[in-house]
């Protein structure tokens, strides 16, 4: 199969995805597309329909999870053998409705900032500046690693912060660390990853998405388990070493000595560093990023500015081995410029001027106080309530240890309108029946603070 013809109606409200999905099923039960046809692959069909490869791969998602498709690894999607049906398939698009977010009266979600203290003048200010004519220049589409100035500034400040050697050459600027993985993925391809257990659904979603062969590996109080990686034939270690997410945990030094020795054994061997929110450290020294020990171009570094500065800014940041850089360049079909070029000049500015560093000198203080006010609170109640993981960071583990069960905590939660994720929302293979709480803190303001943690102190004391 050349191609598939038909046409998309943009103007309507269902994703093109869905209709794309719709279409293929339909063809598909009428028997117009019939066993073992091969589809087209996902580069040429978003070429010849003009959208994104990520639509046609969520079409395809879904007719694979319904098994009216099948994948081979290495070759592509084929038709699947099912009955047909002996009526025709009539669609019907299903009409948009807007589900809108549940409110909390008390919220502790994670990935929220505290948004009163944004430098909403300066960026104001930099926004005038990056649509005044004198930057025509930002109109254009711009490098796809991300514009010259801002990486940059980028690689003199993970230098600075976090002792990350790099050039701005090494540097990639994306949307998200998500889409930052993928463009990884597609360079370090034929390989076997393995995963934090616990750690962000996304980075598990992006994987079996794209049909990559993964593992989990589970999180001990000292990091990941090095002597599982060892035994195991993977090639890629997914780790958030400074700030394990969503434990807490800290990888001590033996550790990431040892994880750097395994990778520079074999040279398709490499570590994703998520150094997600390494900048809010409240005590002791900043602990420098595994990418400062590695001399072996093992270590690919990410990180992002939405805890720094705001989630919607939408950049994130990825230092690539000189290697990786090489494929990376000679890979054709990679996604580049997401970011805008004049949200790229605004945070290119900030940082130059010095703006960027007291920002973050002057949260690390606002978001310490509110930690300090929630601990408080908690620790008038020692006999139900332990903390761990509090060192860094917007959020931390609480446990409750007064007989309640997880479930009986997660009823009072919900009875009390309070947004609190429990630890097991993170896991994978583990299980963890006892009552472990995921706490953020970033999104609520200082006044608040006393209030939010002791109506969760109330709920689950009473």
């Amino acid at each position: 199969m050349e191609m598939l013809m038909f046409d998309i109606n943009r103007k309507i409200n269902t994703p093109i995805y869905i209709q794309l999905y719709e279409n293929i099923k339909k063809n598909i039960i009428n028997d117009v597309m019939r066993y073992n046809e091969k589809l087209p692959s996902k580069r040429q069909l978003s070429h010849y329909l003009s959208v994104s490869q990520t639509t046609i791969e969520h079409a395809y998602q879904l007719l694979c999870d319904e098994g009216y498709i099948y994948s081979k690894n290495r070759s592509g999607f084929y038709i699947n053998d099912i009955v047909n049906l002996p009526v025709t398939y009539k669609t019907k698009i299903p009409e948009s409705h807007y589900i809108e977010e549940q409110k909390y009266q008390y919220s502790f979600k994670l990935g929220a900032i505290d948004k009163t203290h944004f430098p909403n003048d300066l960026f104001r200010k930099y926004a005038k500046e990056a649509f005044d004519e004198q930057q025509i220049d930002l109109l254009d589409s711009g490098h796809k690693q991300g514009d010259f100035n801002l990486r940059k500034e980028i690689s003199y400040y993970v230098f600075h912060s976090r002792g990350v050697n790099c050039s701005p050459d090494q540097i990639v600027v994306g949307s998200s660390t998500e889409q930052l993985l993928s463009i990884i993925t597609d360079i370090i391809s034929e390989s076997k990853y393995m995963i934090e257990d616990p750690l962000y659904k996304q980075v598990r979603d992006l994987l079996k998405r794209k049909h990559i062969p993964f593992d989990f590996i589970p999180v001990t109080q000292n990091g990941i388990d090095i002597e599982q990686i060892i035994k195991t034939d993977s090639d890629v270690v997914y780790i958030t070493p400074s700030h394990q997410f969503p434990t807490g945990v800290i990888m001590d030094l033996k550790r990431r000595t040892q994880l750097i020795k395994w990778a520079s054994e074999q040279d398709n061997r490499f570590i994703i560093e998520d150094d997600y929110d390494s900048e809010f450290r409240y005590s002791g020294r900043p602990i420098p990023a595994l990418q400062s020990l590695d001399h072996s171009d093992s270590v690919i570094y990410v990180s992002t500015f939405s805890k720094s500065i705001s989630p919607s800014l939408r950049v994130a940041y990825a230092v690539l081995p000189k290697n990786l850089i090489a494929l990376y360049h000679k890979k054709t079909n990679i996604e580049g410029g997401t970011v805008p070029r004049h949200t790229q000049y605004m945070l290119a500015r900030f940082m130059n001027e010095g703006h960027f560093e007291r920002h973050l000198n002057r949260m690390r203080k606002i978001y310490r106080t509110k930690r300090d006010i929630i601990l408080e609170q908690l620790k008038k109640y020692p006999e139900t309530f332990s903390i761990s993981g509090e060192l860094t960071g917007m959020h931390f583990i609480l446990n409750v240890h007064n007989g309640l069960s997880l479930e009986e905590c997660i009823r009072r939660i919900e009875a009390c309108n309070i947004d609190i994720k429990p630890l097991s929302h993170y896991r994978f293979k583990q299980t963890d029946e006892k009552p472990h709480f995921v706490l953020g803190f970033g999104g609520i303001n200082i006044e608040d603070a006393e209030a939010h943690i002791n109506s969760l102190i109330e709920c689950l004391t009473k």
